[in-house]
């Protein structure tokens, strides 16, 4: 019972993301810093929730994937503890980091940013954004392994999957620096449902409309091809 409980945490996870992405659309005009922290929030507490539930795989089915050598898997691991060790900025959302590096909140700025697209096979399919810091990201993956709390291997299994050199590359073309990349952190999410959903599905029995909606999700979605992302130059402010 423990796995299913960690599950049903980590469904109400996506769903408390996708309000308090739509609330941050109505909310941004008219309190910043609230509609910015509902965002961070929901974040925050959805990486737990995948982490809560590596413990418990680890704890109650004797670890039946290596989360550190798994891709989709990996780089979740890797934002959670960089947030939760308070590592390389935490790892800042495009808000969090326009704020601290703009003159003011609403100058505008032009970013880069990587989405990764939904899978051919759904058609019609399509994230919203959450973009994060690559440049945190890279920033951790550059650490010392104390610090880092990941394997030697973590930084290739991560840039690898991302397609680091393409983005890297595509950015310095656009003539945009590497700190003012972001990458798109919803899909990155969901392949990691998705990859989980083998593993679990006969040890999970949901308890909500929203766990059983989601381990159905996981279950039948195609992942998002993360090797090929979608790039392009982003003008970004915020209000006062």
């Amino acid at each position: 019972m423990p796995l299913s409980h960690s599950f049903e945490d980590l469904a109400q996870t996506f769903r408390v993301l996708i309000e308090a992405d739509f609330r941050y659309k109505k909310l941004v005009a008219i309190d910043r810093p609230e509609a910015v922290g509902n965002v961070e929030t929901a974040i925050n507490a959805m990486l737990n929730a995948f982490h809560n539930l590596y413990d418990l795989m680890q704890q109650e089915l004797g670890a039946p994937v290596d989360w550190y050598d798994t891709p989709e898997l990996c780089v979740i691991l890797a934002i959670r503890n960089a947030r939760h060790h308070n590592k390389a900025n935490r790892i800042r959302s495009i808000y969090n980091y326009h704020v601290q590096t703009a003159a003011t909140p609403n100058t505008e700025h032009t970013y880069y940013y990587a989405n990764f697209l939904a899978n051919p096979e759904e058609e019609g399919g399509s994230f919203f954004d959450i973009p994060i810091s690559w440049g945190d990201i890279k920033e951790l993956l550059e650490l010392p392994r104390a610090e880092s709390r990941l394997r030697a291997s973590a930084s290739d299994i991560i840039r690898n999957y991302v397609n680091a050199d393409l983005i890297e590359s595509s950015a310095e073309e656009a003539g945009v620096e590497e700190n003012d990349i972001f990458i798109n952190f919803v899909p990155l999410a969901m392949n990691a449902g998705i990859k989980l959903h083998s593993y679990i599905e006969t040890h999970v029995t949901p308890q909500s409309v929203e766990a059983t909606s989601f381990l159905d999700l996981f279950g039948l979605v195609a992942p998002s091809i993360t090797s090929e992302p979608d790039c392009d130059t982003m003008s970004f402010s915020l209000p006062e």
